[in-house]
């Protein structure tokens, strides 16, 4: 099976601006291109139904945390770019590439401004926790 942030590009490409291998892509970011959207595994809990013992199953939900990164030459789309990727990741259950997502929720709320790097690029992320199917 592919990653969880490969299912979700593969989730967000038809519907967003930014086409997958284009301006968005798997993390974590690289320096070019400047105008990018990227989804980085950072993290993630012991899954939600786990059981010790070797008679018992392996869990079924794991748990994942991903990063959003959006950096852009434009404060305003910067912006714009996260927040309809957020509006489309916050509260989405359903099925990508054949692996049951039970759960995606925002960790911190909206995207938040990261300010400028050192090239005047803007950027926003915001950090997101998602329960899957093993």
């Amino acid at each position: 099976m592919s990653s969880v942030c490969i299912d979700l590009i593969t989730y967000l490409d038809p519907l967003v601006a930014e086409a997958a291998g284009t301006d968005l892509f798997e993390g974590p970011p690289l320096e070019l291109p400047v105008n990018v959207v990227v989804l980085t595994h950072y993290a993630g809990e012991a899954a939600m139904d786990r059981a010790f013992g070797p008679s018992l199953t392996a869990p079924g939900v794991e748990v994942a945390r991903v990063q959003l990164f959006v950096r852009n030459t434009v404060m305003s789309t910067a912006k714009t770019r996260a927040d309809a990727i957020h509006a489309l990741l916050d509260g989405f259950a359903g099925t990508i590439s054949g692996r049951t997502y039970f759960f995606i929720t925002a960790i911190d709320g909206a995207p938040s401004s990261l300010g400028q790097d050192s090239r005047g690029n803007w950027r926003w992320a915001s950090n997101y926790r998602i329960q899957y199917a093993r």
